[in-house]
C-alpha cells in the first residue's frame, strides 16, 4: 500500500511549512540583538520609561495571546507543528479574535521587546517576521485549511480576521 496518499500522512496532508515559525522568530530575535550590540540604534524621541512600559505591555500581551492559542491547540489535541495534519478546525478562544494568534504573539513580542529595550533594530525585526508569515506561512496554511475543512473554514475565514 502506498502510504503517501493516506489523508493523515504528515508529509502530504499538512500546510507544508517546513521552515518552522518559532525558528524564524528566534532568528529574528537573535539578529535584532546582535545588530543592536554591533551598531546601537535607539528608538528616537520617546522617553525611556514610556518605551519600557509600552514595550513590556505589548510583549507580555503578545506572549499571553500566543499562549492562549497554543494552550487551546494542546488541550484539544490539535497539532501545532506546521508539517503535521490538522485534526480539527479551532474557532474558539483566541481563534475567535484572530485566525493566527500565535503569529500575532510572535510579532508583538518582537516589537514590544524592541521598544522595551529601546532598540530600533529589534523593533524592525518584526518586519521580516511579518513578511515570512504573510507571504509564506499563512497562505500555505489557509490553502491547506480550505482543502481540509472546506465550507466550515470558508465561513470561519469570512468571520474572523487574519491578524487582529
Amino acid at each position: 500500500m502506498d502510504t503517501t496518499t493516506l489523508p493523515d500522512n504528515p508529509v502530504h496532508d499538512s500546510p507544508g511549512v517546513y521552515v518552522k515559525p518559532p525558528r524564524i522568530f528566534a532568528l529574528c530575535l537573535i539578529a535584532g540583538l546582535a545588530l543592536e550590540y554591533a551598531l546601537p540604534f535607539a528608538v528616537p524621541a520617546i522617553p525611556k520609561t514610556a518605551l519600557l512600559v509600552i514595550g513590556t505591555v505589548l510583549a507580555v500581551a503578545g506572549f499571553a495571546f500566543m499562549m492562549w492559542g497554543h494552550t487551546l491547540f494542546t488541550r484539544l489535541g490539535v497539532n501545532v507543528k506546521t508539517i503535521l495534519p490538522a485534526s480539527r478546525l479551532v474557532a474558539t478562544g483566541a481563534y475567535r479574535r484572530s485566525r493566527n494568534p500565535m503569529y500575532v504573539g510572535f510579532l508583538a513580542i518582537l516589537a514590544g521587546s524592541g521598544l522595551a529595550l529601546g532598540s530600533l533594530w529589534l523593533v524592525l525585526t518584526a518586519v521580516p517576521m511579518a513578511l515570512y508569515l504573510g507571504l509564506y506561512v499563512v497562505p500555505r496554511e489557509e490553502a491547506y485549511l480550505a482543502r481540509r475543512f472546506g465550507a466550515d473554514y470558508e465561513t470561519y475565514r469570512r468571520t474572523v480576521r487574519r491578524w487582529l
